[in-house]
């Protein structure tokens, strides 16, 4: 299992205290998974977790501490409708961006989270393509 994850602190918007706030992404049963959880002493426990590509917020937090790796196609794609298919699994994406997508994994690279990378890469060469992953710059 791939996982992420970024430790904040912040102020409880219910009771005032200081509460400790976990921001995670990672890979469950095949499947990319975001999650929150905080813990202040005053309210106990929240826990969020949503199936899916992160939102914009904890995607940017993840990279901003962990920076982002690169999955790139090798050699010639014969499987292009695979490609197509991966990306559109993985982040529910319109055929248009996930042909944008794909035009980034055959060209520099698709960009993305170590989990989002990590997810593509296996779920890709499981269907055929040959693919190399690459880290990037650090937030």
């Amino acid at each position: 299992m791939a996982e992420q994850a970024v430790r904040l602190s912040d102020v409880c918007e219910v009771c005032g205290r200081a509460r400790e706030v976990w921001v995670v992404q990672l890979v469950r049963s095949g499947r990319l998974r975001w999650e929150v959880e905080r813990e202040c002493a005053g309210c106990q426990v929240s826990h969020q977790w949503v199936w899916g590509p992160a939102p914009a917020h904890v995607r940017d937090l993840l990279i901003d501490r962990h920076g982002v790796e690169h999955v790139k196609t090798v050699g010639e794609v014969r499987k292009r409708g695979v490609l197509l298919k991966v990306f559109r699994e993985v982040f529910g994406a319109s055929i248009a961006e996930a042909r944008e997508f794909g035009r980034e994994a055959t060209g520099t690279g698709y960009e993305g989270t170590r989990v989002e990378v990590h997810l593509l890469s296996r779920l890709l060469r499981e269907r055929g393509v040959e693919v190399e992953v690459r880290p990037g710059s650090c937030g």
